[in-house]
């Protein structure tokens, strides 16, 4: 299960199977398991998220789609029951666990980053191939916490420490390049709440204690400030006298010279020396995608043109298309629209890419294909839904078809093929179960949490920190790959390892 988080999705699935067969058939009696879960209440508590699901069917009407959603989150069920009914992990056990789970999603890392060297995409998300980029990065930032836990907690050879140096500093830089800003917030998190533990169950310095106070304030701040400092740089749009600019391109045609009806490019404008007839004869005679046609992925070829040459600095022109090499045409007919952001992608790219689509959407009103833009209306559709159906929800098997039925009385202009639900699991709850719901998952997730000190151990804080932060900006336990990696490590830090003073408390 721990390799295949990250590594397959068929082995996710085998591995649970594999589990309740040992589960039924090795150690004590089923019933005898059956009667140490019975007697857990915080693993009865777990499953009740699964039976929320199954109450669901009670007021659904599409249960196609209900039973299928319950199909993928049979994890909610089987690893509570499972994981408190047998005898917990020896540390060995539990150390060597861990340690098959960061060698896997170091693996993974270098799968993608393969793909990356090879620029063998068009989204930098697309180089997580086996699962989705936001539940990889989470992955990856669950593992940058578990090797500094046993770099400070673990005595170990030299070289060891220095292997653990340098994974962290891996992680870090594929987690730079996949550019997801939910990947980025959780690892901020995680730094603040390891700081904090720091504060409460190590350090006996007031001073270094305060130290700490700023370094955790100073860090979502100092982020803002980087943040801030780029976006200033990204809209930050220099003076232009149209009467000084030339009005014709090599070639004897005319520019035309619009800042209006064309979008900005990372502060330069798109309609600027702009010449369509010369690009079009340039542009065919180089590619097999026609000038007025589509790029590989959906885009208008055009468009994606004017804006890859003006990231690159060159005027819309034929000299402009001349200029380009075989991979900028390459990226161009795949729907590269931004030289810069595929050759050198992280914070400052995923920030233009965010800030040309937003720019855009507020210009056009048109969200299509565009991740921000789409979210904002997921959002509003998710509290038109919830406005509707505020108590209990619309039901299991019913949200699919309430967020089309919304888009639709909304007049979104989302196409069908974008409308998609919340993208944001509290909404998804709510939307789902209404707020009856949305109390009881809360309380699921933060019961344990707070329930016992015994329970508050440093690689349990920053899995909740992580999957709270992750629940924002996506709906993490909605897909195989995040009621997994949720469903197992929620039921293993809680059940299934003994020797907790090995494991110091918060």
């Amino acid at each position: 299960m721990a390799a295949g988080l990250t590594l397959s999705p068929f082995l996710m699935s085998v591995s649970q199977f594999l589990l309740l067969i040992v589960w039924l058939f090795m150690g004590d009696p089923v019933k005898e398991k059956l009667k140490r879960f019975s007697q857990s209440r915080i693993a009865i508590l777990l499953v009740s998220l699964y039976l929320l699901h199954v109450i669901g069917l009670l007021y659904t009407s599409d249960f196609q789609y209900a039973f299928k959603d319950l199909k993928v989150k049979l994890p909610l069920l089987a690893f509570p029951i499972i994981l408190s009914s047998v005898k917990p992990l020896d540390k060995k056990s539990f150390d060597l666990l861990l340690l098959v789970y960061v060698a896997s999603v170091f693996v993974a890392t270098c799968l993608s980053f393969r793909l990356w060297l090879r620029h063998d995409y068009v989204d930098i998300r697309d180089i997580s191939d086996i699962i989705s980029h936001i539940r990889f990065c989470l992955n990856i930032v669950f593992v940058i916490g578990i090797i500094g836990y046993y770099f400070f907690t673990r005595h170990s050879a030299w070289w060891e420490k220095l292997l653990q140096v340098a994974l962290v500093g891996w992680f870090l830089f594929q987690l730079f390049i996949f550019e997801s800003i939910s990947g980025y917030s959780a690892l901020l998190g995680m730094m603040a709440a390891t700081l904090l533990y720091l504060v409460f169950t190590k350090l006996k310095s007031t001073a270094l204690r305060v130290a700490s106070v700023v370094i955790i304030i100073g860090l979502p701040l100092a982020a803002c400030i980087y943040g801030y400092s780029m976006v200033s740089s990204l809209l930050k749009i220099p003076p232009v006298d149209i009467e000084q600019l030339d009005r014709q391109t090599a070639q004897g045609n005319c520019y035309v010279h619009d800042t209006i009806h064309y979008p900005v490019e990372d502060g330069k404008f798109v309609g600027l020396y702009y010449c369509q007839p010369e690009m079009r004869e340039a542009w065919n005679q180089r590619s097999t995608f026609d000038f007025d046609g589509l790029t590989s992925n959906g885009e208008n070829l055009e468009a994606t043109l004017a804006r890859y040459l003006t990231s690159k600095d060159l005027r819309k022109d034929a000299e402009g298309v001349d200029a380009l090499d075989e991979q900028d045409i390459h990226n161009i007919e795949q729907g590269v629209a931004n030289y810069v952001n595929w050759s050198h992608p992280g914070v400052y790219s995923r920030l233009s890419s965010t800030l040309f689509e937003y720019n855009l959407y507020r210009r056009t009103n048109n969200p299509n294909g565009g991740s921000l833009s789409q979210r904002l209306e997921y959002t509003k559709a998710s509290f038109y839904l919830i406005k509707k159906h505020p108590i209990f929800g619309v039901g299991t098997g019913d949200i699919p078809n309430a967020y089309m039925q919304a888009y639709d009385e909304l007049q979104s202009p989302l196409l069908q093929q974008y409308r998609h639900k919340a993208h944001n699991q509290y909404l998804s709850i709510t939307v789902g179960f209404g707020m009856v719901g949305l109390a009881l998952f809360l309380f699921v997730l933060l019961y344990p949490y707070l329930s016992s000190k015994r329970y508050r151990t440093y690689l349990y804080t920053i899995f909740m920190v992580i999957l709270l932060i992750s629940m924002m900006p996506e709906d993490t336990i909605e897909s195989q790959a995040g009621v997994s990696w949720f469903a197992f490590f929620n039921t293993l830090l809680i059940f299934a390892f003994e020797n907790r003073d090995s494991h110091p408390e918060a």
